[in-house]
């Protein structure tokens, strides 16, 4: 009886987190329909989002921007914090928890990493769904670095957590790749400053 009691019990947490996680995910999403979006985030068929930016920066600064998951927040703001669980490195099937503002911290794990080429991070959002963060470098006819991020909303559900989260995603995403920009094209800088300097 107590492991029933319990079980039940159990439910009802779970159920209170998910409302509570999804409710954050709405406030982000409405507080972001207000405002313009910068610029226009491709919306692909099947609940999918995408956006590119192009950079002289080198793939392999963005990719170590990228790797270094405790400081994503230096081009994504929204951030709080993002950590690997303890003992985890970058790599295929290591996991993580993220908290931007505003919401409910949320678990990750890295469901695909192709060293200096590509990563997934899947998000376990309520209600048993996932959104997956893919990025990835492209070919460019300029000849300078792409780096592009898609987002993918997966699960029986995904309509519902696209309806709530998507607008956030549309005007987060330009922001993001901006600043991830930003700091690459800086940090470049930097070190061929400190490397003359020498």
């Amino acid at each position: 009886m107590n492991a029933l009691w319990g079980g039940v019990i159990g439910c009802f947490r779970g159920l209170n987190r998910a409302v509570f996680l999804l409710a954050g995910l709405l406030v982000l999403s409405l507080a972001s329909a207000n405002e313009p979006q910068l610029d226009s985030v491709e919306v692909l068929s099947g609940y999918r989002l995408k956006y590119s930016v192009e950079t002289t920066a080198k793939p392999s600064t963005i990719w170590g921007l990228w790797s270094d998951v405790e400081n994503w927040k230096r081009f994504d703001t929204l951030l709080e914090y993002s950590r690997l669980d303890e003992g985890q490195h970058f790599e295929q099937g290591a996991t993580g928890v993220v908290k931007a503002d505003g919401a409910a911290k949320t678990r990750f794990k890295l469901t695909q990493v192709t060293p200096d080429v590509s990563f997934t991070e899947t998000l376990f959002v309520p209600l048993y769904q996932r959104i997956e963060l893919k990025r990835y470098f492209e070919k460019s006819e300029s000849g300078k670095t792409k780096f592009t991020h898609e987002v993918v909303f997966k699960g029986r559900l995904r309509f519902l957590i696209y309806a709530v989260a998507a607008n956030s995603f549309k005007k987060e995403l330009p922001l993001v790749m901006g600043r991830l920009k930003a700091v690459a094209e800086s940090d470049e800088r930097l070190l061929e400053t400190q490397f003359f300097e020498k």
